[in-house]
């Protein structure tokens, strides 16, 4: 997963996304903050095990994460995914 490709995931999802020392990004619903994630500032791929966890912050798996990069999911469906785990009502 390359950096840009997080940020676009974060933008498709409609997060709130602030530049600091890394750029942060919190999923609100209803105004309430559901999940916060982070990555560096930097370019190219995310190395380690960077992607993972971005992953596992956003509550989702391998194919839903490869679904929001390609463009086969949107926010209205990591809602139903978050509502389906119970983090949202």
């Amino acid at each position: 997963m390359r950096i840009r490709e997080a940020i676009r995931v974060f933008e498709k999802l409609d997060m709130e996304i602030r530049e600091g020392r890394d750029t942060i990004a919190k999923f609100r619903y209803r105004g309430k903050v559901i999940v916060r994630t982070k990555v560096p500032h930097k370019r190219g791929e995310l190395k380690g095990k960077l992607p993972h966890f971005i992953r596992q912050q956003l509550r989702i798996n391998d194919k839903q994460l490869r679904g929001l990069i390609d463009c086969t999911l949107y926010r209205q469906d990591y809602e139903a995914i978050l509502r389906e785990k119970g983090f949202i009502d």
